[in-house]
């Protein structure tokens, strides 16, 4: 899922999703309005798990830890306190 902040970031053997915008004086199809819906839903459902991973301060606040790896280590720890939580209190079905 990509938005107009990071256009030009790219990664090898990944697939770009990004909702084509309304031309200027026309309005989009039917099948291109139903498609961004379709990826807004998937946004909106990944923008509520960075939401929860953030609740760890720690995440969200600014880590002066320099060590090599560190910061990664730290956000794979409240990626599995996230997935410890969805687990115990389990979200609906993604649709």
């Amino acid at each position: 899922m990509q938005d107009l902040g990071f256009l030009a970031f790219t990664l090898p053997r990944v697939e770009i999703l990004m909702p084509p915008k309304k031309p200027r004086g026309q309005e989009l199809t039917r099948e291109q309005h139903r498609a961004n819906q379709a990826l807004n839903q998937r946004r909106l459902r990944i923008e509520h798990v960075n939401s929860s991973v953030k609740r760890c301060r720690i995440v969200k606040d600014r880590i002066r830890l320099w060590k090599q790896d560190i910061r990664d280590l730290v956000m794979e720890i409240c990626c599995a306190l996230h997935n410890f939580r969805v687990r115990i209190t389990p979200w609906q079905p993604m649709v």
